[in-house]
């Protein structure tokens, strides 16, 4: 090869060699935000009360914005200085729970507006355990036995007599006998919950 032929492959090299940088420096976002719900659960059941929907929101350019049923949470006072971070966690409160299920769409939108949608559902329970307890057997020596049966409509979570928690797997009825000291008890507390959170509570006095 000669020499003018060298220059000019030299110089065709340091023309293109900007161009190749900058092709390296110059990048596209093609990644979609994360958005997963931490508490409850997807799919879980829940009581209507006091519930609020958490969770976060994730992506490597930053979060544009995060709707739930067309409003958007980075527009209320509380999420305003979260907007355009990497991870934002959110909250909020659903309006107008009935019992049965709820679903809403949780979208999320990133500063290249590339937008990801998580179906959010939950099985909403607002009816309370039934209980119903036997009359006290005296078992005499100061002790008493409490039973009864507890059911719900969807599944029993928890059963306490006093401080005595009794152990079972999730079902829709059980039955349960306790017996307890009776010495300086004013009363017998019985309470049943269901796995939404709802709660029976009964009192008898030995």
């Amino acid at each position: 090869m000669t020499r003018d032929a060298l220059r000019h492959k030299f110089a065709l090299v340091i023309l293109m060699l900007p161009l190749a940088l900058t092709g390296c420096l110059e990048r596209t976002d093609a990644l979609a935000p994360i958005v997963t719900v931490t508490s409850p659960a997807n799919g879980t059941v829940r009581s209507a009360d006091n519930l609020i929907i958490s969770g976060y929101a994730m992506d490597d350019e930053g979060i544009a914005a995060i709707r739930v049923d067309q409003d958007d949470l980075l527009a209320f006072p509380i999420f305003q200085n979260e907007r355009g971070k990497k991870l934002v966690q959110f909250g909020f409160r659903p309006q107008q729970i009935d019992e049965g299920q709820w679903e809403s769409d949780i979208v999320v939108e990133d500063t290249s507006g590339f937008v990801t949608t998580l179906r959010y559902v939950l099985e909403i329970d607002t009816t309370p355990p039934t209980l119903t307890l036997s009359p006290l057997q005296n078992l005499g020596g100061g002790r008493v036995r409490v039973t009864g049966t507890a059911q719900d409509n969807q599944m029993l979570e928890r059963i306490s007599v006093n401080d005595t928690v009794l152990s079972f797997a999730a079902v829709q009825e059980r039955p349960f006998s306790v017996d307890l000291s009776s010495e300086g008890l004013d009363s017998i507390s019985v309470q049943v919950r269901d796995q939404a959170g709802n709660e029976t509570v009964q009192t008898v006095t030995p």
